[in-house]
């Protein structure tokens, strides 16, 4: 088997506009946005938009054995290989299809057909490939694709990686040969060798398992992300070698029906959050540098893995496998019930199989999903059917992660209602007929089917019922979807319930598709676009169990939204509400020195000490105190005039190899360097040995006026950059009217 990436060079039309570039690509992350198309907010108000990309194949004789791989796409469409329609393609989850009778051998060109608009879907899709594509060919007597699966097993103090793989035949004749597996560790040194003799028919296809003892192994682990590769090679008795890899981690897991989860045998706690595929600044494409950003400052938070709906791209799982984050993963969407007026996707379970097969050897990849939030738990559309056999293709391609299927309390239709023994065919509010079918359990038994098939039932806001299930079925929990408004409480259900194995917030960084009037960018994250900390994500990081915190937020006069901010000249002499969030217990608060009082905080006030306090700019200063010491001390000083763009960056080196983006922080500071949050002045970037890609902010609304320039919003901004391949350093310049310009310098490696 042979794999080439074919990302280089396409050629795409979009509209009137026609370009040459590489994979990934998103035709409609920097588009103008139409207000009035409808269903807009679903996707960030870009209106409907075609793409095509074309490219000419690498030669291939006619009649060889060849198939192409797409991963990532954006929008929906259909693929072509001499204008022959080959397959329809949709949605991130990878995709293999066979093209070995479309080949001629001359000059074979593929066409991917794209179109995307508002309204196919509840989130932003794109338009474009998020991920790549490659050409796989494969000879008579050959590995099948993506049939490497490596396993760990702990027999005593020794340590084994199961290779499983699958050698096809297809030669008229049959053969023996050898099967040589080398596990190599993270520096390039071989951990482990087995080789096993095979004898394989003509015309068969055998699944084959090598056992292979790994040297001083080393566990994957968040603290410590090790990676193997294992290499598979099939030696024919002409000493011809065929190959197949996959990068693997030594991780075993397991469920206990009353402690919950264990990874490689210690009790864990999943605390997550939802990801979005799409991000504010490049849209759908999916860069490995911008997935490590991303995922690092989710870290910093305090979570320790994300939830993906639909099967991410490969870089995004290359990223949570090195900075050690578990990933939580739903294969589908939706069944057969859309969640937007336009999404007419229906379930094919039997592709859950190869999803499963895309991403299993990926560490981190800890749950399975058969599905998000979906109503076919109630038994809708035939969905106990469609549920149980989805988990069973799964558990048919890996049977060593857990599966799952997610659902919230929904409205009850009167046949639901008749089921519970509850006659009363019409309520006025649906809110009604929800409480009616509460006090009968109609979740409860709604769901019992359907959470049979799974391993662990997944529970859509819907702490409260932890405990009440703990003595009804003593079944297994994950809360798929939780809400920031009641952290504290599901967070607190989670650890009180040892058969709760994680909570999963409903958003961990704000993504393009608003769901509200005129707003490009949904807002609901614990991060903001530019993966700044909000004042929601501090608090988060105190129920995570931080110590020593204290963080100054004040409520907006206008909105009550937490701000980190002290700087209200409207509101000058009125009063403002000033919440501190804290791990201690009690809370002293002072402005210019003086006390303003002291508030308890603790458990019994959620973490959170609040007061109310005339507003006049200064310095406000807390203290806060755990039984009767100083444990934590917070500053908050309103801000001077804008003076100066102060620049910081991610990582300031890149390297070509792994198409690395730089990432470069604006911040508009006074005199003293404090960050002005009311600054709204139009930032220019200039880039020497690299070229822009993206300037943005973190305005819900995005408002700009060119490509190159950018309004501070909040004080910041971020501009992205990729460098040339052929610079040594690439220099980026942000100036503003008024202000003292900066430049930042990134190393190409």
């Amino acid at each position: 088997m042979k794999s080439v990436d074919l990302n280089a060079d396409w050629n795409i039309k979009s509209g009137e506009d026609e370009i040459h570039c590489d994979l990934p690509y998103d035709a409609t992350v920097n588009s103008p946005r139409d207000f009035s198309c409808a269903f807009g907010e679903l996707n960030g108000y870009i209106p409907a938009a075609r793409a095509v990309f074309t490219k000419v194949l690498p030669h291939v004789k006619s009649g060889a054995n060849a198939a192409l791989v797409l991963s990532g796409i954006c929008g929906a469409g259909a693929v072509y290989v001499n204008d022959d329609k080959i397959i329809s393609v949709r949605g991130y989850s990878p995709v293999c299809f066979d093209i070995s009778d479309k080949l001629t051998g001359v000059r074979d060109e593929l066409r991917i057909d794209l179109f995307a608009a508002p309204g196919m879907s509840d989130k932003y899709t794109g338009l474009g490939i998020a991920g790549g594509v490659k050409l796989v060919t494969f000879d008579d007597i050959d590995i099948s694709y993506n049939s490497l699966f490596v396993k760990t097993v702990t027999v005593g103090d020794k340590t084994y990686a199961d290779a499983e793989l699958n050698v096809v035949n297809r030669s008229d004749d049959a053969v023996k040969l050898t099967v040589d597996c080398t596990a190599v560790n993270a520096r390039g040194k071989r951990a482990g060798k087995k080789q096993r003799k095979l004898c394989i028919r003509a015309g068969q296809d055998r699944t084959v398992s090598v056992r292979v003892r790994i040297n001083k192994a080393y566990e994957w682990m968040p603290a410590d992300p090790y990676m193997y590769t294992m290499i598979a090679k099939i030696v024919l008795p002409d000493g011809k070698e065929r190959e197949a890899s996959a990068r693997f981690g030594l991780v075993t897991r397991s469920l206990n029906p009353t402690r919950g989860l264990y990874i490689n045998g210690k009790n864990t706690l999943l605390y997550g959050a939802y990801i979005s595929h799409a991000d504010a600044a490049l849209g759908g494409v999916c860069n490995y540098s911008n997935e490590v950003r991303r995922f690092n400052a989710l870290k910093a938070v305090g979570y320790n893995a994300v939830h993906f709906v639909g099967c991410p791209a490969e870089a995004a799982l290359d990223a949570c496998d090195d900075t050690g984050m578990y990933a939580f993963v739903d294969l589908f969407d939706c069944l057969n019930e859309g969640k937007a007026p336009l999404d007419v996707h229906a379930s094919e379970p039997w592709l859950a199989e190869d999803y499963v097969r895309a991403i299993r050897n990926h560490p981190s990849v800890t749950v399975y999903g058969v599905a998000d939030d979906v109503p076919e738990c109630y038994g809708r559309h035939g969905g106990y059917d469609i549920i149980n056999e989805v988990a069973q293709f799964i558990r048919g391609a890996d049977t060593t992660r857990p599966v799952t299927v997610s659902v919230g309390e929904l409205v009850p239709t009167p046949r639901e209602l008749e089921s519970v023994g509850i006659k009363r065919r019409k309520f006025e509010t649906d809110s009604e007929a929800v409480y009616a079918a509460r006090e009968k359990s109609l979740f409860e038994e709604a769901t019992a089917v359907a959470f049979e098939a799974v391993d662990v039932c997944g529970f859509n806001y819907l702490y409260p019922l932890y405990s009440a299930e703990k003595k009804k079925r003593d079944r297994l929990i994950v809360g798929a979807r939780t809400s920031s408004a009641r952290a504290f409480e599901s967070i607190d259900e989670t650890e009180k319930n040892g058969r709760v194995i994680g909570d999963f917030n409903d958003c961990g960084i704000d993504y393009p598709g608003g769901g509200k009037l005129n707003e490009i960018v949904h807002t609901g994250g614990d991060l903001d676009a530019l993966c700044d900390e909000k004042p929601q994500s501090v608090y988060k990081r105190i129920l995570f169990g931080a110590r020593n915190i204290a963080y100054i937020t004040v409520l907006d006069p206008e909105t009550d939204e937490p701000t980190h901010m002290w700087n209200w000249p409207r509101h000058l002499g009125r009063e403002v509400k000033v919440q501190v969030f804290t791990s201690g217990d009690v809370v002293a608060l002072y402005l210019d020195g003086r006390l303003v009082g002291r508030r308890l905080a603790g458990r019994i006030n959620k973490h959170i000490a609040t007061f109310e306090l005339e507003y006049y700019p200064g310095v406000l200063e807390a203290v806060s105190y755990y039984k009767g010491y100083e444990c934590a001390r917070a500053t908050l000083k309103s801000a001077g005039s804008p003076k100066a763009v102060k620049l910081s960056a991610y990582d300031k080196n890149l390297y070509i190899d792994r198409g690395d983006l730089g990432f470069v922080h604006a911040d508009v500071c006074d005199r003293d360097g404090l960050v002005v949050p009311y600054a709204m002045r139009e930032l220019t970037a200039t880039v020497a040995g690299g070229r822009l890609i993206a300037f943005i902010n973190a305005d819900p609304m995005l408002r700009k006026n060119s490509f190159d320039t950018c309004p501070a919003y909040g004080g910041k901004a971020m501009a992205v950059i990729k460098p040339d391949a052929d610079a040594d350093r690439t220099v980026v310049k942000i100036s503003g009217d008024g202000l003292l310009s900066a430049k930042i310098t990134f190393k190409i490696k």
